[in-house]
């Protein structure tokens, strides 16, 4: 492998995240989520009661009890703020963290269950008081 096939797709990007990081259109003071789906996040705001939840282009508004947010796709991540009140940003995102984590576990089960019942198996769910599932597959008679 020559050294040019590496280098030039690393210069591509090198551009491109210059371009980015000069652009006015970035989000300040933002901090990173681990959410890469804008559909999700537009799910994960709306579990937290958010209301008046806009997205067009990579950016996303919206109303939450933590005041009003902006959510902004950097790369594969979208990076979010309190918009008057940068301090409530971590709360924030904590909540938001949570609220996704429920809505995926929700998916997940929902999906072995499918695969239990193709299975002829029967799916047993138990909650925890943590919000832990436990699944427990049962033998269809």
């Amino acid at each position: 492998m020559s050294l040019e096939v590496l280098l030039i797709p690393l210069g591509i990007a090198a551009v491109a995240a210059i371009k980015q990081a000069r652009s006015s259109d970035l989000c300040e003071k933002c901090k990173a989520t681990r959410i890469t789906d804008q559909k999700l996040l537009e799910e994960s705001l709306l579990a937290l009661g958010a209301t008046k939840v806009q997205a067009s282009n990579g950016r996303i508004t919206a109303r939450t009890v933590h005041g009003p947010v902006t959510f902004q796709r950097v790369g594969e991540i979208f990076l979010g703020r309190v918009d008057k009140a940068p301090h409530k940003t971590d709360a924030m995102l904590q909540d938001l963290n949570a609220a996704t984590g429920t809505i995926l576990q929700y998916r997940t089960v929902q999906a072995v269950r499918e695969q239990a019942t193709a299975m002829g198996m029967t799916l047993i769910e138990e909650r925890a008081d943590d919000g832990t599932v436990q699944l427990v597959f049962e033998q269809g008679r």
